[in-house]
């Protein structure tokens, strides 16, 4: 549930936007996201009174992490990990790997990098990483707002085929 002061920012955040003539041309949308093999959402339809079929289910799925980001230029590369995202991993992997030779490459006069407001996101080591390294952060972003970011489209498409792809496999 969004929180009704939420509700209000999420209105007036397109409001603003349009108000503004802003088209987000130079703007890089960026999220995370994690992929398991086998996750349990399966919908079977069957006769009120008949028996559910019993699937099998591996014990410990496989998952991963998948970082990427997306604007009008173009796409940055798609990083995949296993491990747990903390800030220096962050840093390290994501934006040095994966954001900054982007922004090089396609943005090189200038940029606004929008990304949620999760902890690793926000904390102090990511905000001096980005100042030292000119990351022009778009905060303008109302919390609890993840729907307006156009790459959980990207997200929720991928796993949708990778759910219509993984019945039987074990890697991903």
């Amino acid at each position: 549930m969004v929180r009704d002061a939420n509700k209000v920012k999420r209105v007036s955040f397109p409001k603003k936007n349009i108000a503004n003539n802003d088209n987000f041309d130079n703007i890089i949308f960026t999220d995370e996201c994690s992929v398991q093999l086998h996750d349990n959402k399966i919908v079977i339809y069957r006769e009120r009174d008949s028996v559910a079929p019993v699937l099998p289910k591996p014990k410990h799925p496989l998952k991963v992490h998948v970082w990427a980001g997306i604007s009008r230029r173009g796409t940055t590369s798609i990083l995949v990990f296993e491990n747990i995202m903390t800030s220096a991993f962050y840093i390290n992997s994501i934006l040095v790997s994966g954001l900054i030779p982007f922004i090089n490459r396609l943005y090189p006069d200038t940029h606004r990098f929008q990304q949620d407001n999760d902890p690793k996101h926000t904390s102090n080591a990511t905000k001096d990483f980005m100042k030292q390294h000119s990351i022009n952060l778009w905060n303008k972003w109302p919390a609890e707002s993840l729907d307006l970011n156009p790459i959980e489209m990207v997200w929720s498409m991928m796993k949708s085929r990778l759910s219509k792809k993984s019945q039987g496999q074990k890697k991903i």
